[in-house]
């Protein structure tokens, strides 16, 4: 792809970018950029920083009435800065909460955090096939994580545009009766250079700095 066409794409992207992470107007959680977050790497001219909110203080700051860490998911923030003239693709980001035990784990997605119940372990949404009679939209009590705070903040960004940045939640299911936080890492791959097509080199970035 020649560089002309790149930049017309770039442009259509960072409107759909935008466009699917709008916040509302009285939303008071506000993004900061990367380099402004304790735990951070960087590569060339692409910055990622993390942050687990795991107080209560942190928790009803970016999600209210919701109560993630109450259930045991933890929430990490993920925040991609790109200073790079080239847009990021993240369409096989792959961004997982490594424990002190170097156990890797999942992040659970936001459509399933919503049918999850207590004492329960989250489940996909249930499949049908529409249009064949007798089988019809099952119907599927929500749980206590069924809030817009949690979905609207959930990490939904398909690229990084050039001189921007992206960022969203991820939800791990890290369990109550430890803080999983000290000896903990989170591990990023997938970041694409889409002038290039090549992959940028994983980051793997400790969450000591918030113990």
């Amino acid at each position: 792809m020649t560089r002309s066409r790149f930049s017309g794409l770039a442009g259509l992207v960072l409107t759909l970018v935008f466009s699917s992470l709008a916040i509302p107007a009285d939303d008071t959680f506000k993004l900061k950029p990367a380099n402004k977050y304790p735990a951070r790497q960087k590569q060339d001219k692409v910055t990622v920083a993390v942050k687990p909110f795991h107080t209560d203080k942190e928790i009803k700051g970016a999600f209210g009435k919701a109560k993630p860490m109450k259930h045991g998911f933890l929430p990490v923030l993920v925040v991609i800065n790109n200073n790079s003239d080239d847009a990021l693709g993240l369409e096989d980001l792959m961004v997982r909460f490594i424990t002190s035990d170097r156990d890797g784990i999942e992040p659970t997605s936001a459509e399933d955090l919503a049918y999850y119940q207590p004492n329960t372990r989250p489940k996909e949404r249930p499949r049908y096939i529409p249009g064949i009679p007798g089988l019809n939209r099952p119907k599927v009590k929500k749980g206590p994580l069924a809030r817009p705070e949690i979905s609207s903040r959930a990490f939904q960004a398909p690229v990084v545009p050039p001189r921007s940045s992206v960022g969203g939640f991820f939800y791990y299911q890290a369990g109550t009766e430890s803080n999983p936080i000290p000896g903990a890492a989170i591990y990023i791959s997938g970041i694409r250079n889409l002038n290039t097509g090549r992959d940028l080199f994983y980051f793997e970035i400790s969450l000591d700095k918030y113990r």
